[in-house]
């Protein structure tokens, strides 16, 4: 999540074909939106909205005439008696044919080409000229008829200047002009009465609540984030027949943004509804725990919907598997290693039917990232490669990429990476995570943690830029402020990943009881993941070890025996095991416990490696140095350096198995060894999974 409201899109889908007698149309967009997501809003209210363009690019309304003023519009006689807010618009009409016929065509022919030029220059993207341009064809409007296509041509020209500033990040002044274009809107509609309370609170038409919709986008840029979700949610809540697919994302956005995550819920679920294939939505779901269930209930209501208005009776989703694409995604959120499995399986079938689609290709290499016991060695850097080779130009996810590459200590390949990603697009922090764990990897600390600020400033809400630079704090030996930076990373998604880098970091400042808290918070999040049974673990025994709490010693044991059973292929909780036994002097069972992880086999990579292990790589290489540790505190000076050599010949580079063979060749000359000078062990946290 990637996910931020700047990422949200309108939906394409088409508006209703139904005309209405009772309309009078009015409904416009902004210049940087599509056309189609807004005429959907008012698919009960307009008339049919003009043919899109023959490249299928569907541009913004200045294209059509939906600016056209009311007395353009025609109404048929053969409709039934309106009600509601069909009636006050019929009401619009019966006024407009009281008014001279000579004096509208008059006003309307001496502004509707300054207009139209007007909105050339806005499809024309310049806005500073149609903004001098509109000023004149708001001051051409005269004031002192009682036409009401005065309002209608006073509402076009705010919003065009709304637009117009917009688009110049000329905030305040957009929300100005929207509040005047409403303003006129909601006059056309009852001259009489527009400073009522109903008339202030209440959307009554499409061009209201487009207009409004501009209005709060305004206000979020700003970050009225509060006061935009409240304006949306009270002017077109769900129930409002006007609510429509790009409503909905845009106030779950804001929700998500503002930390409301249950009305994001609801209002994703309602965007599902409207537009079954929004997968952003879907995402958003996963993210905030939905049930699989309600997300595939709105999809069908959604496809069901969407069939009726097409005349299909049964349900048909043009040949997408929606249906797989949901369960890949639900897999892949859970914890459990068969659930992940199941999800790399969902997305390769899709991959095979989808060869082409880089957005499969990128949720495998995230998954098989995420838990590298699901595939293969090396499989994520294979798929990313894949992507590279796909479309060179891509960039989300390349942060991973750079992650991976680093752990590898693949300088080179690195370097060419961010140099890359740099070139392709400077205003992502992607880019700049590759660049500061290129740094990292070279040993300068401080240009990586600059770069990474600079991340931060491209996307505030980007969380693996925080976990980066807490992790590179934490090697800096600053727990405190790497643990902000982990919470921080924390709040704007939820993961084992940043409950790691904060239980790490209390750890570090010796802080244990908030180091425990914190862990069974995450097992609470997260009770199948092993991962989280390994900080409650961690936590226990670096409490317990200051405190001299036997019984919390064992509950520390106990957690990790169970983090095992849940994931056998696990290292950290293996090793943190390893090392219990270890300072209990059960060097036995530790032989035993290391031996069975090296018969059980496995070609994991080992996920949570420090800078210390990076070239410790493989997980038979880190099985055997433990094992020589464990034979090497049993005083078996021997078999310590027969496995010492061992671990050699697999990873000659291995440094913790090079200073193991010149302790056990002291310690057999007659010199005392000391094997584990450091209490606290490894650190396993890396800058992905910190």
């Amino acid at each position: 999540m990637s996910s931020t409201t700047s990422g949200i899109r309108p939906s394409n889908q088409n508006p209703s074909r139904r005309r209405r007698s009772e309309n009078v149309t009015h409904a416009t967009v902004s210049s940087n939106t599509p056309n189609s997501a807004y005429k959907a809003l008012s698919k009960e209210n307009t008339t049919p909205p003009r043919r899109r363009s023959s490249k299928g690019i569907n541009m913004n309304s200045y294209l059509t005439d939906e600016y056209a003023p009311a007395t353009q519009v025609k109404v048929s006689q053969h409709k039934k008696e309106p009600k509601g807010i069909d009636k006050i618009n019929v009401k619009i009409e019966n006024s407009l044919k009281k008014t001279s016929p000579a004096a509208t065509k008059t006003a309307t022919k001496t502004m509707s080409p300054l207009k139209d030029e007007c909105i050339k220059l806005l499809r024309a993207k310049q806005f500073r000229s149609c903004e001098i341009m509109t000023m004149f064809y708001l001051s051409s409007i005269s004031s002192a008829s009682n036409d009401l296509s005065i309002y209608a041509h006073k509402a076009t020209a705010y919003e065009i200047l709304g637009d117009c500033v917009l688009n110049q990040n000329q905030l305040n002044r957009a929300v100005s002009f929207y509040k005047k274009a409403l303003s006129n809107l909601k006059c056309l509609r009852s001259p009489t009465s527009s400073s009522s309370l109903r008339n202030i609170l209440h959307i009554h038409t499409a061009a209201e609540a487009n207009v409004k919709l501009k209005e709060a986008r305004a206000l979020f840029k700003l970050g009225n984030i509060s006061e935009t979700t409240s304006i949306l949610e009270s002017a077109v809540p769900r129930s409002h027949p006007l609510r429509t697919f790009a409503i909905s994302m845009e106030i779950g956005g804001m929700y998500l943004a503002s930390g409301r995550y249950s009305d994001a819920k609801l209002s994703y679920l309602d965007a599902l509804g409207r537009n079954s294939y929004a997968l952003e939505a879907i995402e958003n779901l996963v993210f905030l725990n939905a049930e699989r269930s309600e997300v595939m209930k709105a999809v069908n209501d959604g496809l069901q919907k969407h069939n009726e208005k097409n005349g299909k009776e049964n349900i048909v989703d043009n040949d997408v598997p929606i249906a797989d694409i949901i369960t890949a995604y639900f897999y892949s959120d859970r914890q459990t290693n068969s659930h992940q499995m199941n999800a790399l399986s969902q997305w390769k079938k899709l991959h095979a039917k989808y060869p082409l689609n880089i957005h499969v290709l990128l949720q495998m290499a995230l998954l098989q990232d995420k838990n590298p016991a699901c595939d293969n060695a090396h499989a994520a850097v294979a798929t990313f490669q894949k992507i590279r080779a796909l479309d060179y130009h891509f960039v989300e996810g390349m942060d991973t990429y750079a992650s991976l590459l680093a752990k590898q200590c693949n300088v080179a390949e690195l370097g060419r990476l961010s140099s890359d990603l740099l070139t392709v697009d400077d205003k992502r922090p992607e880019a700049w995570v590759a660049l500061a764990l290129y740094h990292e990897a070279l040993g300068d600390s401080e240009k990586a943690i600059a770069f990474v600020e600079k991340g931060i400033s491209c996307d505030e809400r980007n969380a693996f830029c925080h976990k980066l630079k807490g992790s590179i704090l934490l090697s800096q030996g600053r727990p405190d402020i790497a643990g902000s930076c982990f919470f921080r990373a924390n709040e704007i998604k939820r993961e084992i990943a940043s409950y790691e880098g904060l239980v790490e970091s209390c750890l570090r400042a010796k802080k244990y009881k908030e180091a425990i808290c914190t862990a069974k918070e995450a097992m609470s999040f997260a009770p199948r993941d092993s991962r989280a049974l390994t900080l409650v673990g961690l936590a226990l025994s670096k409490a317990t070890s200051s405190s001299r709490d036997s019984g919390g010693k064992d509950r520390a044991k106990k957690a990790l025996r169970k983090a095992i059973a849940l994931d056998p292929l696990a290292l950290r909780p293996l090793l943190a095991l390893s090392d219990l036994y270890i300072a209990d002097s059960e060097f036995d069972t530790c032989i035993d416990l290391v031996k069975k992880a090296i018969e059980d086999g496995g070609d994991a990579n080992l996920t949570g490696t420090s800078p210390v292990l990076s070239n410790v790589y493989d997980r038979q290489v880190v099985l055997h140095a433990k094992l020589a540790d464990a034979y090497g505190e049993s005083k078996n000076f021997e078999e310590a350096l027969t496995y010492y050599h061992k671990t050699l010949s697999m990873n000659p580079g291995c440094l913790e198995a090079q200073r193991g063979v010149e302790q056990m060749e002291n310690a057999m000359k007659g010199f005392n060894p000391k094997l584990n000078e450091n209490d606290d062990g490894y650190d396993y946290t890396d800058y992905n999974d910190a």
